[in-house]
């Protein structure tokens, strides 16, 4: 009889502890958590429902790979329309410009396909340093050398459409004045393939995932914060949270992977002294609405100083409110049945939440719309909390940014090579952040899993 152990039930455990009950006879996820889903979690207050993190469903042919080595037919899923409202104005001013996803340059959606096209050549496996001598890489350099505002630049001299492909830096963790052109692949997905709404959301999607656990014979232990690792012999044998142990013969750990290197011993440490960059953190505000909006789905707004904003991401400091840039999910646009409202604030790792900008955000958003936002509820959550809920690094939202230094083989390992029986899912290895990301992390993995240990 063999067991896998998966610490930590986000996306990736989940996910990872469906594919590795092909080959284990016991599969256990363990959650710090009383719910499934990690950053995909969701909570629920009186007649409101909020899907607490991702928001985007993209690049559907690798969920539709994932259930179908899971042996499932895929989530349902259905096209939001516009993809995503861009607006770009100053702070508390009515007029703005919009960009909604049209009148994209075929130049640059061609150019972004075939980044994205030789991308995924890349992303299904586990790469290696030798994969930077492969010809499309090789054709393709310039693109993992230059900036993603460079690239854009070259396309667009219209600043609204250079911010509009600019923003999804974002969503992995970074800036486009640091992230590697070749993240325009993102914008592919955006606008060339679109953007997809989970039903029931990411709500629906992580039920889905954890009934499909339970129904293969996975087992589930909540509220089971994994806080010591045993090791003998050079292989942990034991994860342990106070009174409550696990053995386990083979460990995947799915939580954050600086806290989950601060319990092993020093000669079993993964991440060495040197500083790696993380992503932004986020002050988000879930709002339970009295009254529909009229807004689309997607929205980012853009305010004033827009390097400024991203300086201050750097810096570990709040933006001024005038210079603050920000995401809005309303998912009532595509989900009728829906009254909720997320607003996601980009802020620096280690910063707290501000009232004021949180009320200037809300003000903001009021005016661009023309209607006053009428909140039955209301809910803040920043750094701290992402401390506290995941772990988070210094309260990052996402992981490691993705800069060059910190794309494919220079990524956190998937597997620690001092100890011959842990491995590691999600965010912080390879190939990277996002919920697509992730998902074929667990592919890769349980793949690595299964070709090295069994």
């Amino acid at each position: 009889m063999m067991k896998a152990v998966v610490v930590g039930a986000g996306l990736g455990g989940i996910s990872t502890a469906i594919l590795l009950k092909k080959f284990f006879d016991e599969v256990v996820v363990l959650e710090k958590n009383t719910t499934p889903g990690g950053r995909a979690r969701y909570f629920s207050v009186g007649e409101f429902r909020f899907d607490m993190g991702p928001s985007w469903y993209l690049m559907p042919e690798i969920f539709e790979e994932f259930f179908s080595e899971a042996g499932e037919n895929p989530h349902p899923i259905i096209r939001v329309n516009p993809p995503v409202k861009v607006m770009e104005s100053k702070f508390l001013k009515k007029e703005y410009r919009e960009f909604t996803g049209d009148n994209v340059d075929d130049r640059y959606l061609n150019k972004t396909r075939l980044f994205y096209d030789f991308s995924k050549k890349f992303i299904k496996k586990e790469m290696v340093f030798s994969d930077f001598l492969d010809k499309e890489v090789l054709v393709n350099i310039s693109a993992l050398f230059d900036t993603l505002d460079n690239f854009n630049a070259r396309y667009f001299r219209d600043s609204l459409m250079r911010k509009a492909m600019g923003f999804s830096s974002v969503f992995i963790g970074g800036s486009p004045f640091r992230v590697p052109a070749v993240y325009a692949m993102i914008n592919y997905a955006i606008y060339g393939q679109g953007v997809f709404y989970p039903y029931k959301g990411f709500e629906g999607y992580v039920k889905r995932l954890y009934e499909i656990a339970r129904k293969k014979g996975v087992e589930f232990k909540f509220d089971f914060p994994v806080n010591k690792v045993k090791i003998d012999e050079g292989k942990v044998v034991e994860v342990s949270s106070n009174i409550k142990r696990e053995m386990g013969d083979v460990f995947v750990f799915n939580m954050d992977y600086f806290y989950a290197d601060s319990l092993l011993p020093e000669e079993y440490k993964v991440i060495s002294g040197r500083r790696y960059k993380l992503s932004p953190s986020a002050i988000l505000a879930y709002i339970g609405l009295e009254d529909t909006l009229d807004l689309p789905h997607h929205t980012v707004i853009i305010n004033g100083d827009w390097r400024e904003h991203f300086t201050s991401i750097d810096r570990n400091s709040l933006p001024s409110v005038e210079n603050t840039s920000y995401y809005v999910s309303y998912r009532g646009a595509t989900n009728k049945e829906t009254r909720d409202l997320v607003i996601l604030i980009p802020v620096g790792t280690g910063t707290e939440i501000s009232k004021e900008l949180i009320d200037g955000v809300i003000r903001d958003l009021e005016v661009k719309i023309g209607c006053k936002i009428k909140a039955s509820y209301i809910r803040i959550y920043g750094p701290d909390d992402f401390k506290r809920d995941y772990n988070a690094y210094e309260g990052t939202a996402f992981g490691l940014a993705h800069t060059l230094d910190q794309t494919g083989p220079f990524r956190l390992p998937m597997k620690n090579t001092r100890l011959k029986n842990l491995y590691y899912v999600g965010q912080y290895t390879q190939p990277g952040i996002g919920v697509p990301m992730v998902t074929l992390s667990s592919m890769i993995v349980s793949k690595k899993i299964s070709k090295e240990f069994l």
